[in-house]
């Protein structure tokens, strides 16, 4: 009986899955067989970015299957080599190869532990082919929350600060992933909660993750700030605000839940980006606009279609800004003359024109503009987009004796702290 359970697995897998002479086809339902996908209330599922375009993901008996489909059997092997160019998944020795299926392939190893191209990470990893939206495949990480936890500590602040500070964060960090695990499950719109830059929360795996981290975050465990309705805040967080935190509708134009008004904040003067310049020549920032024109379809609309058919029929003259009630830039206006002697005049959401430029120098949109000749100096305070708990902040209230608890009141005045899980 056992013999046909084999045969059949065999033939199944050959369909989809080139079989190799050192991997070996499994039964179902056997105990070294693949989990199904990980998506439970505790498991975030992490999109990986900078992987590379070839990988090779090493592990302990790496079991491979159909990503919606593994109760058909899996294939065995300590190494996959992934072609995203060509949606190609293959095992070196032999270089037999099978096309990556629009749902995925599933890999985790029996020890837990799995690294591609040398960056380690735990529990699952799903990987998807290249598509018209992903240039190239995309891998996500399934893993229990409070594990993704112990990388960002180190990604997004540091284990080694005051402790109350480091846990304040943890607590922020953990609120930002249960809200976005929550909206993105609830309209089934993706395949992943968050992404691993910091358009969500810096994720590097295990390699960030430390001891002093994996304690502080099993202190604080399943700890989330919740607003008045008892649900999960989208808790913002950012390197600086250079003494003043804004609103969430400044930034975005949207009202979030646990965000009623900005504060004060007196405790980050001592940032290395308290105060910052950066000058940029006109011609710059011209390529960095086409770039951006390239790369970011979401912000293209700024820009009208006598533009976007022919920019490089347009030289920039000149840069200024319109300041929102809190001084801070709320669009940036580019000066164009075209070779005929037309003039035109494009306004770009500050936030989203500083991504364009260089959000590393540009460090947020709190700035002045001078233009001196063809360059333009920008004087600003702060980085990061300026809503929710202010990091240096945090950082030197934690120093100064402060609780856990009165940082994140401070930052999110009105929030109660509550367990999710």
């Amino acid at each position: 009986m056992r013999l046909g359970w084999l045969l059949v697995a065999l033939l199944i897998i050959s369909k989809f899955i080139a079989l190799m002479p050192e991997a070996h086809a499994i039964p179902a339902h056997s105990s070294q067989l693949a989990n199904e996908i990980k998506v439970t209330s505790d498991t975030i599922r992490v999109k990986l970015s900078d992987l590379g375009r070839v990988l090779t993901i090493k592990g302990t008996d790496l079991s491979l299957s159909l990503a919606q489909k593994p109760e058909l059997g899996s294939v065995q092997a300590d190494r996959w080599v992934v072609d995203c160019n060509r949606n190609l998944i293959y095992q070196p020795e032999t270089g037999k190869s099978r096309a990556i299926p629009r749902t995925g392939v599933l890999i985790e190893s029996l020890s837990g532990i799995l690294s591609v191209n040398q960056r380690r990470f735990r529990d699952q990893l799903v990987v998807y082919p290249k598509s018209d939206l992903n240039p190239s495949c995309m891998v996500v990480n399934h893993l229990p929350i409070e594990k993704y936890l112990e990388s960002v500590v180190n990604g997004e602040f540091n284990s080694k600060w005051a402790e109350t500070a480091v846990e304040a964060q943890i607590i922020a960090a953990r609120t930002y992933a249960v809200y976005q695990m929550k909206e993105v499950r609830r309209r089934s719109v993706s395949v992943f909660d968050v992404e691993s830059t910091q358009k969500d929360q810096v994720y590097l795996g295990m390699d960030r993750a430390d001891s002093k981290a994996a304690q502080l975050v099993e202190r604080t465990k399943g700890m989330v700030m919740v607003s008045s309705d008892k649900k999960p805040i989208k808790a913002f967080y950012h390197a600086s605000c250079g003494g003043q935190t804004i609103l969430p509708e400044q930034v975005w134009g949207g009202h979030f839940a646990g965000f009623h008004h900005a504060v004060t904040c007196p405790f980050c003067h001592g940032s290395p980006s308290f105060q910052w310049q950066h000058s940029l020549s006109l011609s710059q920032i011209e390529q960095k606009i086409r770039s951006g024109i390239q790369k970011d379809a979401s912000n293209r609309g700024f820009w009208p279609d006598r533009f976007l058919k022919s920019p490089r029929s347009w030289t920039l003259s000149g840069v200024t800004a319109t300041e929102s009630e809190d001084h801070r830039a709320q669009d940036l206006v580019f000066a164009f003359t075209s070779k005929t002697g037309q003039a035109l005049n494009v306004a770009m959401n500050a936030y989203q024109a500083r991504n364009w430029l260089d959000p590393a120098k540009i460090k947020s949109t709190w700035f002045s503009l001078i233009q001196k000749g063809r360059s333009i100096l920008f004087s600003g305070k702060g980085s990061g987009h300026g809503v929710g708990m202010c990091q240096w902040g945090a950082k030197r209230m934690g120093e100064k004796g402060y609780t856990r608890e009165q940082i994140l009141s401070y930052y999110y005045p009105g929030i109660k702290i509550a367990k999710a899980f």
